[in-house]
This record gives structure tokens, C-alpha cells and sequence, in this order.
């Protein structure tokens, strides 16, 4: 069995820790910032210091990650292969299995356990709004910002309590007026790529030495940051 290390973004650690459980995987994981993803460059910075500690004794990296707003583009590991979901997002891969994501995206937000306790969840920045603008301004502000979401879609992914997440989504749905919404989620991406599965369509494996390009995230779409 290779040295392996996993890199993982805190905002699906629920996930990543059913899977292990689950399929009894035993691999050292670094958790990642969850406000990373809304600053790609710095996203990229922070995962190449990692990749430079592991390295020389981890011989694969994996990364639990979307390809979020290109910070995984311009990784490098002189030592280790890594391997990295081909999606534009986590969005991505926990509906990898929903035919009109695009369309869906358009008119809707998306909250997992993992996005609610976030650092800078829907919900702080909600508080941080009444708080610093009083609540007239505040509401003034959210409808500007999610004026062109119709829904709040809560994705059941399975790894936590559906029925203590939905009343907190019920709540932030009422304030920034949108429909609450809860669909099915799909975290076999994850799964395959802690158990070794990993296809040319929906993984990059990228060669010690050997830096990621926008070319190894081809057919993923490109997710900006939020």
C-alpha cells in the first residue's frame, strides 16, 4: 500500500468521515479553511504548502476538492502523485447524479451541514447583516443579493441529521425569501476517490513533478468563487 494523505476542505468533513467509516479507510487528512474556496489564489497557496510538507514522505496525494474557481490549477509535487476530483465544485460531485444541474443552478442555492457551520455560513453573514445595517437595510441587501435565486436547496448527502439541518434551512429560507427545497445528494465521487477508484472522466492524476493545468479539469465546469 502506498503512503497516502488526504487534503480536505472542513466544509465536507461529514462526508469524508462517512466514506472512511464506511469502507474502513485509515488515511492522515488535513482539514482545510472552509472560507478558502471564495479566494482561489489563496485556496492554491494554502494547498501547495501542504503538498510541500507531505512531500517526501507521502507517495499520493489526494485532494477532496472541486476544482473551485481554478485553485487547483498550478499545483505541483515533485514526489507525489495527485489525485483530484474533475469537478468544478463540491456542488458538482455531491449532484454528479441530477441531469439539469446547470439549469438548476441558475435559480438556486445550496446548503449542506457542512455550509451551515461554516465559518462564514449563509447564517453568519445573515447576523452580520441585521447587525452592522440594522434590520430594514439588511433586508434590502439580501434581496439584492439573492434576488435571482427562486430556491434554498438543503442537499441530503446521508453523512448528517437531515432533521435537525432542516429547520435551520427552513428558517434562513423565510428571512431571504426563497423556497426551502431538499434533494437527494451522491457521494460516491468522494468514495472513489478515498478507495482508490479513480477514472480518467471524473479524476485527475497528475504525475510527481508534473503541474495541474486549466487542460486536466476539461468537461468540469468552471465554478466561480461565491
Amino acid at each position: 500500500m502506498k503512503r497516502r494523505k488526504l487534503l480536505a476542505c472542513e466544509t465536507i468533513k461529514d462526508e469524508v468521515e462517512l466514506i472512511k467509516e464506511k469502507c474502513g479507510v485509515d488515511i492522515e487528512t488535513v482539514w482545510m479553511d472552509n472560507t478558502l474556496h471564495a479566494y482561489p489564489e489563496n485556496l492554491r497557496d494554502a494547498l501547495q504548502a501542504e503538498i510541500d510538507k507531505a512531500e517526501p514522505e507521502a507517495e499520493e496525494l489526494l485532494f477532496a476538492y472541486g476544482n473551485c474557481g481554478n485553485g487547483l490549477v498550478g499545483l505541483k509535487s515533485s514526489s507525489a502523485t495527485m489525485i483530484i476530483p474533475k469537478y468544478g465544485d463540491c456542488i458538482d460531485m455531491f449532484l454528479s447524479n441530477l441531469e439539469n444541474l446547470e439549469r438548476v443552478r441558475t435559480t438556486t442555492y445550496f446548503l449542506t451541514r457542512g455550509w451551515l457551520d461554516g465559518k462564514q455560513s449563509l447564517e453568519w453573514e445573515i447576523d452580520y447583516n441585521y447587525k452592522r445595517f440594522g434590520e430594514k437595510r439588511a433586508r434590502k441587501i439580501m434581496d439584492m443579493i439573492y434576488r435571482h435565486y427562486k430556491y434554498l436547496m438543503l442537499i441530503d448527502t446521508g453523512a448528517y441529521d437531515l432533521n435537525q439541518a432542516k429547520p435551520r434551512v427552513d428558517k434562513i429560507a423565510e428571512t431571504i425569501k426563497l423556497e426551502p427545497v431538499v434533494k437527494q445528494g451522491d457521494i460516491s465521487p468522494i468514495e472513489k476517490l478515498l478507495m482508490g477508484n479513480w477514472d480518467e472522466e471524473h479524476f485527475c492524476v497528475i504525475p510527481p513533478g508534473r503541474e495541474t493545468t486549466y487542460h486536466d479539469f476539461d468537461g468540469a465546469s468552471l465554478r466561480l468563487p461565491c
